[in-house]
């Protein structure tokens, strides 16, 4: 019987670097991405408190606006003007259709004059899914 010789076999495997180098990337950009969008929601705020709201959805992709003491308005740490809400709602329109939706975070202080010209350049722009973030009051 014969022994078969490994240099005459012809070699029929697929070369996997590129695919590691994906995944790698993949890896990279999910890792960034997540970083992002926990920082944005971890902006250190006094939220104010409410006896009843509905539980915080993380798979909820909405847009997230903060709104610090000083009233500014901040959406991906980046400080905005009222002025250009119009055209950031339109964007998030474009992207997401009907599915846009907005998240308000808001400081403890803040009064509400300052929240209204976002909830209302949302309505404007057709964003009809507003939320604003609060925490669990601890009276009974």
């Amino acid at each position: 019987m014969r022994i078969p010789d490994q240099s005459s076999r012809n070699s029929m495997g697929a070369n996997m670097t590129p695919m590691i180098d994906v995944v790698f990337l993949l890896i990279i950009f999910f890792l960034v991405s997540s970083h992002l969008a926990r920082q944005e929601n971890h902006f250190p705020l006094d939220l104010p408190t409410a006896k009843s709201f509905a539980p915080f959805d993380p798979e909820r992709t909405a847009l997230t606006i903060s709104v610090d003491r000083e009233t500014n308005l901040r959406i991906a740490g980046r400080v905005v003007k009222v002025e250009e809400l119009g055209q950031v709602f339109g964007e998030v329109i474009r992207e997401r259709g009907a599915a846009a939706a907005l998240r308000i975070r808001t400081d403890n202080a803040v009064q509400y004059r300052y929240v209204e010209p976002i909830l209302r350049a949302a309505a404007l722009a057709g964003i009809a899914d507003a939320t604003i973030a609060v925490q669990e009051s601890n009276e009974s």
